[in-house]
């Protein structure tokens, strides 16, 4: 994991209590907000890769599926 994914992971494990920072992600990371939560579900997929507990990759894991989900029901 290089310094910028970690960045993002921990910026989400960060956030999540508060509704996620949505409008920091692009300022910060410079991807839109659906780009930012599918990266995280990738580093997800790898839990040696991102060192987090079961507990926390999952709560995390639903959560950046929700905010996608959510993110795809406003453009349509």
């Amino acid at each position: 994991m290089d310094i910028h994914d970690r960045a993002m992971l921990d910026f989400a494990i960060t956030c999540r209590p508060f509704g996620g920072g949505d409008d920091q992600i692009f300022p910060e990371f410079g991807v839109s907000i659906p780009a930012f939560y599918s990266r995280v579900l990738t580093m997800l997929d790898k839990p040696r890769f991102t060192g987090l507990d079961y507990g926390t990759s999952v709560v995390l894991r639903d959560f950046c599926s929700t905010k996608l989900r959510r993110t795809d029901a406003r453009r349509n």
